[in-house]
């Protein structure tokens, strides 16, 4: 019977230790290489009207008006479910949704073809619990704006301020000030977008390609459960907590495809 020697099977252990490495390695390209982009594309709506000025006064479905001059949502937790029966969480992928911005990066995900999107409007519990000074990426989080100012009670997951016509038969004489300031991990919600099929067709994600979610934030809808007249102020912990919870429960109504 031949020996081997103990150089040969030192020889024999790295040939295999390379071979390994390369195939992992390759496997890995592979997988990295087989990746697309998604987006989300939002624009901020009062029933069908765009919100362009601050200043402007837009009617809802109902015919009340009112205006914004600040809008400011969180998303998070950003799931597309595939064809194929999975569900694909992107990473990382936090945005804070605001009047003036409609295009956010929300990462990337394997080539297929997705027919439902998931998310969820605020921040996950240990993100919630940190400071706005722990964040060293401005883009979202530490945005002290949306802060409530400890780590007890952490972000706001929205923040709407704008102005609303009380009149009797909204003629635009009487308006008033609102604040809504919604937060708290019971205000967490999750919202799931319809499915995909038929004239809405499925998002199929190419390599290396992107694909752009078209979205609106229908306020109208969202604040359909608001008397302007008698509930012009919450924010959650000190000020109408019942309202906070009202208008939360009511943001699955607040998002609607565009396209």
């Amino acid at each position: 019977m031949k020996k081997h020697t103990a150089f040969q099977f030192s020889i024999l252990s790295a040939s295999i230790f390379v071979l390994c490495f390369c195939i992992s390695s390759c496997h890995k390209k592979n997988t990295e290489a087989s990746k697309g982009t998604f987006y989300f594309h939002i624009h901020t709506d009062i029933d069908t009207n765009e919100v362009e000025s601050s200043t402007e006064l837009y009617r809802d479905a109902s015919g009340r008006q009112f205006g914004l001059t600040t809008a400011q949502v969180y998303i998070s937790n950003v799931m597309l479910h595939n064809v194929n029966g999975t569900m694909y969480t992107i990473p990382g992928a936090v945005v804070l949704k605001s009047i003036d911005s409609e295009e956010y990066l929300i990462g990337k995900a394997p080539v297929g073809t997705y027919d439902q999107v998931m998310f969820t409007v605020g921040l996950d519990a240990t993100t919630n619990a940190l400071q706005p000074t722990a964040f060293t990426n401005t883009g979202y989080v530490s945005n002290t704006d949306m802060w409530f100012g400890s780590t007890s009670q952490g972000f706001m997951f929205m923040k709407l301020q704008g102005m609303a016509d009380t009149s009797a038969h909204q003629t635009g004489t009487n308006l008033v000030n609102f604040s809504y300031e919604i937060g708290s991990a019971a205000n967490l919600k999750t919202v799931t977008m319809l499915m995909r099929t038929g004239a809405l067709a499925p998002y199929v994600l190419t390599k290396d390609g992107n694909q752009f979610i078209h979205m609106s934030c229908d306020y109208g809808a969202l604040l359909s459960v608001v008397n302007f007249s008698t509930q012009d102020t919450t924010n959650t912990y000190t000020i109408n907590p019942s309202l906070s919870a009202t208008i939360a429960n009511n943001i699955p109504n607040l998002f609607q495809y565009e396209e």
